[in-house]
Order: C-alpha cells, then structure tokens, then sequence
C-alpha cells in the first residue's frame, strides 16, 4: 500500500507537468498556424494586387500607345497629298496600312474617306476587299462621330494633350475578338499642305487582347501564360485582371499564372506542423527564415515591376510616365535654368524602311546611348515612343544648353554601325525654359511647337519664344548657335 499511495502522487505530478507542457506545445503550435496562415495572405494579396495594378498600368499605356503610333503616319504632309485623287493603294500598304501591322502589330488597320466610306482595309499582314468594314462599322461607328465632331469643333487643343490632332480610343470587341481600337484623321504636319476639316480622311487601328498583345505581355512584363477569357474563370494557379471600356462596361478578362508565395510557404510548412512536438517548434524557426525569403523575393520582384512599369524595353531609359513625373516635379519645383527637349529623329524612317525593323530597334538602343552619354550629369534623357526622346536637364546657363544642344547634334550626326550596313540619322530640338509658373502641359507645347519649327528648317534646335523673357533666359540668343531659330509660343 505505501508503494501504491507513493506511486498516486509521482503520476499526479507527472500530469501536474505534461499537461500544462502539451497545452503549451499545443498553444505555441496554434499561434504557429495562425502565424503561417496570416502571413500567407498578406504575401498573397501583396502579390496579388501589385500584379493586378501592373496589367491595369500595361492596359492603359498599350491604349495610349495606339494614338502616338497613328500620329507617326497620319499626322504628315505626305499622307495627306497620297489620299487625294488617285489614291495609291501600294504606298498605303507601306507607309500608313500593312506597315502599321509589321512595326507596331496592329492587326486591322482601315482608311475611310470624308464620307466615312471605307477606300483601304488590311486584315493582318494582307490588303483586304474595303467592304470588310462593314462588320465592324456599327460597333466603331460613335468614335468616327466623336473624331469628325472635334475636327469641326476644333477645340480639342484646349484638352492639355500633346497631341497633334484629335482622336479616339476606347477597348471594343471587333469581329469576336476583343481590341484595342484608335481613331485618327489624316492631317498635314505642316503649313504647307491645306485641307478643311471636313475633308479629313480618317485612319482606323486595331490592335487585338488576345492576339500578339498577349506575347507583349508575356515577354516584356513576365506574366506567364497570359491569356485573355470572357468569363472570370481563373483556376487555382491564376490571377484575373477585368478589362472594362470608357463607360465602364465589362469587355472581358486577362489572365495569367501566378506563383504565390503564401501557397509556397504553406505546401513546406504543413508537414512539420504536423509532426512532433519538437517539429512544431522547428517550424516556427523555418517559418521565420522562409518569410524573410520571401519579403526579399517580394521586395526584389516589386522593385522589377517598377522598373518595368517607368522604363522603356527596348532602350532602358525611362518611358513617357517616368518622364512625365520628374517634368511635373520639376515645373512644381519652379527652378529656373532648368530646360526641356524634345527631340525628334530625322531619316529614322528611310532606314528603318531600308535595314528592317531589327534594324530600326538596333539604331534607337545606339541613339539612346548617344544621348545618355552626351547628357549632362543629373539629366533625364527619356524615350517617348518611336523615335522621340526628350531630356530634362538640371539648371544650366544658356550658353551651356545651346552647346548641348549642338553636342547632340554633332553626336547623332555621326554614322551608326548597325547589322554590318551604316545608318545616317539626324535631330531635331525643341528647348522650352522652365519658369517659376510653368505648368508641364505648357511646357510640353512650347517645346513642341520649338520642335516643328526645326523640323521644318530642315533639322538643328529651335527655343519657345516665350522663353526669351524667362528668367536667365533673356541671352540665349546672344550665341547665335548655327540652324537655331525663336518661335512665338
């Protein structure tokens, strides 16, 4: 009996222990689990709403995208004189129809004249019968009202855009394929060639979501597997993006695979939470190191999608939204001495026409370098689109902007080796001076206008003439630079 009543307290005392310890193992295994699952969501929605953001930025700068690609074929002297009678069919396929397919990727491209009658129409890289477009007419048919009212109207310049000349763009569904579609007239680039604005021809692009825009996609901003569906019918490993028009109304979804971090986490640490209770205790630890893993990973992917969404692919430097933020800093800044460029190439068609289009890429990746190199240090040297590029540069004298202005010239001048043949580009520039109330639109039309008046001398640099009253500006002209010239803004 004394071993019996001895033997009652050691097990009550054993209890008294391991019982307390397994709830505590029990509890820690549980604030574990809630641990791990808390996490796996936050990493999950980071992951999920950064990729979401991202194919909503790529959606809309594809769109506008459309309109600048018009405008380098429709705003020109030269389309305009080749749409009058007689029409010639094989100089539309190469400057402003199947051309548009090979550059840019557009997959339907139509010219209707100024009765909105179809009299050109290209389906891929084909010429197709112009009645074709009565398939799509009744669904294009509010953006050809919406372009010929503000050519009537012309009051479309009062918007701030940088364009030149009005337009229309909006995401429709064109022959069972959803697409981005743009509407652009055909108007002269300069003063030289006269037309009304209701004998304006106008350009027709298509450019499908779910044909080459999806290896864009894919290629440039690394969503794998993109696809576009009409349902929201993503599976497990997918994420959807909802593709809406202007008025909001639903044309359909991207989707794309996803490797979320949390599912990554959660398929390692199940099994150890599931084991002994020393395991659980190792994979708190695991745990710990597996999220700080996958924060650096998160960090380092967001810092890639930035980079993505503010620099152009095929240069480096950074695109149209990157320099649209520094030149709005800049202009709140108020900081006089402080320029913007516009530059324009000149001939960069005739060689992209000539070498190829590998070509063509090859030659605007030198060209940027050039320009980064003979940029001063804490320049912005940006590329638009096509063959425009622009640089904002830090205060700076005048003397010093005109001889920048000639070291790019001198520098683009010099012949480009590329692919084994040599390519002869020049510049254009236009120079505006930032001034204490300078707005960015103002800005960008200034220098603008600054750009068309070098164009039109043939080449060189030109300063907005309100900058000759700008503060530090007044001199600028006292160098006399060679092929420079002051318009009225």
């Amino acid at each position: 009996m004394s071993k019996r009543r001895s033997y009652l307290p050691d097990s009550r005392r054993w209890l008294a222990v391991a019982v307390p310890a397994g709830l505590a193992i029990l509890l820690i295994g549980g604030l574990a689990c809630l641990l791990l699952a808390m996490s796996v969501r936050q990493a999950n929605d980071l992951v999920i709403q950064r990729d979401r953001n991202l194919a909503a930025s790529v959606l809309q700068q594809a769109l506008q995208s459309i309109a600048r690609d018009q405008e380098s074929v429709t705003a020109w002297d030269e389309a305009v004189l080749h749409l009058r009678d007689p029409i010639d069919l094989d100089w539309l396929d190469d400057n402003i129809g199947l051309w548009m397919n090979m550059y840019f990727g557009h997959e339907r491209i139509v010219v209707l004249d100024p009765q909105d009658r179809p009299i050109y129409a290209t389906i891929g890289n084909e010429r197709v019968d112009p009645a074709t477009y009565q398939e799509i007419a009744p669904v294009v048919r509010p953006m050809i009202a919406a372009v010929r009212r503000a050519l009537i109207a012309d009051d479309w310049r009062s918007t701030g855009s940088d364009d030149r000349s009005p337009g229309a763009k909006d995401i429709l569904v064109i022959g069972g394929h959803p697409a981005m579609v743009g509407v652009k007239p055909v108007v002269p680039s300069t003063a030289k060639v006269r037309q009304a604005p209701q004998d304006a021809y106008l350009h027709l692009a298509v450019h499908y979501l779910d044909g080459s825009f999806l290896k864009e996609l894919q290629q440039h901003y690394l969503f794998k597997d993109a696809r576009f569906s009409w349902q929201d019918s993503p599976k497990a490993d997918e994420l959807s993006y909802g593709v809406v028009d202007k008025q909001g109304r639903s044309v359909g979804f991207l989707i794309w695979k996803v490797q979320l971090p949390g599912q990554i986490l959660t398929a390692r640490m199940a099994p150890a939470l599931l084991g002994t209770l020393l395991a659980i205790l190792l994979v708190v630890a695991v745990l710990v190191a597996g999220l700080r893993k996958g924060a650096r990973a998160l960090r380092a992917s967001e810092a890639r999608a930035r980079h993505l969404a503010y620099h152009d692919v095929l240069t480096g430097l950074p695109n149209r939204a990157c320099f649209n933020e520094r030149l709005a800093s800049a202009c709140a800044a108020g900081a006089p001495g402080t320029s913007l460029m516009l530059l324009d190439l000149d001939r960069f068609k005739q060689v992209n026409d000539t070498l190829g289009h590998p070509a063509g890429d090859a030659l605007i990746r030198a060209v940027g370098a050039r320009l980064r190199q003979a940029a001063p240090d804490g320049a912005t040297v940006a590329r638009l689109g096509g063959d425009e590029f622009a640089i904002l540069t830090p205060r700076m004298a005048p003397a010093h902007v005109a001889t920048l202005c000639e070291t790019i010239i001198a520098a683009i001048g010099q012949p480009f080796e590329i692919h084994g043949a040599e390519a002869d580009v020049g510049v254009s520039i236009g120079v505006a001076a930032i001034g204490r109330a300078a707005t960015p639109d103002v800005m960008i039309r200034r220098a603008d206008r600054a750009l068309y008046r070098a164009k039109r001398a043939g080449g060189g640099f030109s300063v907005a003439g309100d900058d000759l009253s700008d503060d530090g500006f007044a001199d600028i002209w006292d160098l006399d630079p060679p092929g420079a010239e002051s318009i009225a803004a």
